[in-house]
């Protein structure tokens, strides 16, 4: 062994301890179960106009009798509509002077009583593709070294979801010190975007698993995570996994928000901030992109995604921060496949 192989060696796990722990305590990965089919592409046709019977053949000169001719009228125009198109109105005839001045004027109308209005809907959510499964790079630092690969991907039955996230180092760093993350959600799809019910993490690295999970109980208003700690359960609380995809169904406004979040081991409440698009350069081509972005406190890690807007605002890139405030991580979108079967 030459005395510069255990100084390598040393250097490469520091570098894959940094970022992934980065990546656990940010949070920012999605599951994908089993790649989608690709979506079928809808048509449209035209059918052809219906066959025109032909004439009878004419009778025998002596037997035909001679009718006398009429001017020719020319052939009526048909006008064809698209089938969005909506027939004209009929305008009413215009009444003769003389039937006007006869007719007694119809009395007015008298006011009815109009119901009280109801409370206001809220908007329905976007739809989320049935099945999905996102495919990203992990870079690492500055100078975007490459450790490893993230797969998110979902699936959507009636009113239920389940968002997963498998993340795993590969090559030269998965050779020295091999780790496997991976994050589990599952709640329903409403009105008001996802209301998670459950979240799992579970981690391997060195042959051993560690696990944190959290369960969302919102008839009892209260959310038990780490060590079974139970706390009072706000509105609209989303988990690491969730509020990325609850984005995606609500796309933000520009502006600052605060939203309540839990990776598993941990409780509180995100300071974000929403810019205006951008155009970003992926692996896929330039994208339009809105910024989502949790603003930074001191001594913690702080996480900034990108929805790309031609793409139903679903993440394309996520970018991680340490505590002094440093890139420590980014995954970036490498393949989308999208599914509504």
């Amino acid at each position: 062994m030459s005395p510069r192989e255990p100084t390598l060696r040393f250097a490469a796990a520091a570098l894959v301890s940094l970022l992934l722990h980065a990546l656990v305590i940010s949070g920012a990965w999605v599951p994908v179960p089993r790649p989608p089919g690709e979506p079928r592409p809808l048509e449209a046709r035209l059918a052809p106009p219906p066959p025109v019977a032909k004439p009878a053949s004419p009778e025998p000169a002596a037997r035909r009798k001679v009718k006398p001719r009429r001017a020719a009228q020319p052939a009526p125009t048909v006008i064809a509509q698209s089938p969005l198109a909506l027939p004209p109105e009929p305008q009413p005839e215009a009444a003769p002077a003389e039937s006007a001045q006869a007719t007694p004027a119809a009395p007015e109308p008298q006011p009815v009583a109009q119901p009280e209005p109801r409370a206001a809907e809220p908007a329905p959510a976007r739809n989320l593709p049935k099945k999905g499964r996102i495919t990203y790079t992990l870079l690492y630092g500055n100078d975007r070294f490459y450790v490893g690969k993230a797969v998110q991907s979902w699936e959507v039955e009636s009113d239920t979801y389940i968002l997963a996230s498998d993340a795993e180092t590969t090559g030269i760093v998965d050779l020295f010190r091999p780790q496997r993350l991976r994050y589990l959600s599952k709640g329903k799809v409403t009105a008001r975007g996802l209301i998670p019910e459950s979240f799992l993490l579970s981690r391997t690295r060195r042959g051993e698993t560690e696990a944190a999970q959290a369960r969302f109980d919102w008839s009892a208003g209260s959310l038990t995570f780490g060590n079974a700690r139970s706390v009072a359960l706000p509105e609209g609380s989303q988990d690491i996994i969730s509020f990325i995809y609850h984005f995606s169904l609500f796309p933000p406004s520009p502006g600052k928000l605060r939203l309540p979040i839990t990776n598993g081991s941990r409780f509180e409440t995100y300071e974000i901030e929403v810019f205006d698009e951008e155009s970003i350069e992926t692996p896929i081509g330039t994208l339009r992109a809105l910024p989502v972005k949790q603003i930074r406190r001191a001594g913690a890690e702080s996480i900034e995604i990108w929805l790309a807007a031609e793409y139903r605002y679903l993440p394309v890139k996520i970018r991680y921060f340490d505590r002094e405030g440093n890139p420590s991580g980014e995954q970036v979108v490498s393949e989308i496949r999208l599914s509504e079967e």
